[in-house]
């Protein structure tokens, strides 16, 4: 039950991202700030629960990305969020990280998701920025804003991971 639960709250952050976080941008930043609280949330679970599940929700919903917010390629933002949080899950999976720990990964995963996307468009000629350019003008303020959200949710994902372990554990006793 609980992993629907999380699905859920996973889409209506996704829908966050597209309707009402838009409006609270300011007109000057629209465009620089490029809100993924959905790669934030796939990122805390690959690290506090399984690196498998969150390699299938980052497919799922990079997928969602990729047809409903940047329909002019499909894949880049599938193939990114999937490997990602695999990458994530594998390298730094630990029920016990600290807060800032988190915050580190979750800062350079959202570094590595934003190269990821710049490299592929680049790649494919969608857009003729430079990297420089790239990094000043839309990843460092997104950065900002994804650290701020990632340090609002620590506490009650932490929590909702724990109780989910506890809960797994107690059904392995009787099991």
């Amino acid at each position: 039950m609980n992993r629907n639960w999380m699905i859920v709250f996973m889409f209506i952050l996704f829908l966050m991202e597209g309707s009402l976080l838009p409006v609270l941008i300011p007109d000057a930043w629209q465009g620089r700030i490029v809100p993924q609280l959905v790669f934030i949330v796939i990122l805390y679970h690959a690290v506090y629960h399984h690196r498998h599940a969150a390699l299938m929700m980052g497919l799922g919903f990079g997928f969602l990305q990729d047809i409903v917010y940047y329909g002019h390629m499909l894949g880049p933002h599938t193939f990114s969020m999937g490997l990602l949080g695999y990458l994530t899950g594998l390298l730094f999976a630990s029920r016990h990280t600290a807060m800032i720990s988190m915050m580190i990964i979750s800062v350079f995963g959202t570094f590595a998701y934003q190269t990821m996307l710049y490299a592929a468009y680049r790649l494919f000629g969608l857009h003729g920025m430079t990297f420089e350019y790239a990094i000043f003008d839309f990843m460092i303020p997104s950065l900002i804003v994804q650290l701020i959200f990632s340090l609002a949710i620590y506490v009650p994902m932490r929590r909702w991971f724990d109780h989910l372990s506890g809960k797994k554990s107690t059904e392995d006793e009787q099991g």
